[in-house]
């Protein structure tokens, strides 16, 4: 098996996900919220790129929730943000949620050619090495970033995805992330660009909450054929 990191967004046009597996982080905030939500009860996702495009689903089908943000703020009109907190301790029953983001959700349709996605943050990243690990197909992990830019706590999460990989054949993306995993602290990746401005809005314990590792034993995947993501059965 050999893996490869997409190390910003703005190049995965020139990667061939076609046959593989794929798995998109972003830590702050999308992978980690949704991750929680599901765990929560909420029953599936469907990600969107634009706020209009999900206005226009629960228009047809009332039933579906809202989620997501821009510029890191809630959308006016939808019903929750892009905060983790908003499902801690919840327990949904059911639920589908439209899902659009400045960076996640988008970071999902650049991958759409894979075989299957898988969503990753630091609190499932321990859990995703073993899932992709047991289906041994070559991998491409793409880091979601911020505004279409390299983001720090992205690839730092696929490096440590990658320490629990230490038999994969790692391409040079890998082992960038990987290298950079080994000498960056979680003291740093707190205070990455994206991090700066969660803080700067008051969220640091939506941060705090993003920077727990591997609090999560189980998957989110995404199917780009039928659009819906939901947690591993």
């Amino acid at each position: 098996m050999y893996v490869d990191v997409v190390l910003s967004p703005a190049e995965s046009d020139l990667y061939d996900f076609s046959g593989k597996t794929a798995v998109v982080i972003d830590v702050f905030r999308f992978a980690t919220t949704i991750q929680v939500a599901l765990e929560a009860g909420i029953t599936a996702f469907f990600p969107v790129q634009e706020v209009e495009e999900a206005f226009r689903l629960q228009e047809r089908t009332p039933s579906f929730l809202l989620a997501g943000e821009r510029n890191a703020l809630k959308v006016p009109g939808f019903d929750f943000g892009n905060s983790p907190l908003e499902h801690v301790g919840k327990e949904y029953g059911g639920g589908r949620l439209i899902c659009t983001t400045t960076n996640g959700t988008r970071g999902l349709y650049s991958a759409a050619a894979a075989e299957e996605v898988v969503v990753a943050s630091l609190r499932s990243a321990e859990a995703v090495a073993r899932y992709i690990k047991d289906l041994g197909r070559d991998v491409i992990i793409l880091a979601a970033g911020s505004a279409g830019r390299f983001s720090l706590e992205d690839v730092w999460c696929a490096g440590l995805i990658l320490s629990y990989l230490p038999e994969a054949e790692f391409e040079d993306g890998a082992l960038t992330a990987r290298a950079l995993y080994g000498e960056v602290g979680l003291a740093q990746v707190r205070n990455s660009a994206h991090g700066r401005i969660l803080q700067s809005l008051g969220m640091e314990e939506d941060l705090d909450f993003c920077l727990r590792l591997n609090e999560s034993s189980r998957v989110v995947l995404w199917d780009p054929k039928t659009g819906w993501g939901v947690l591993e059965s």
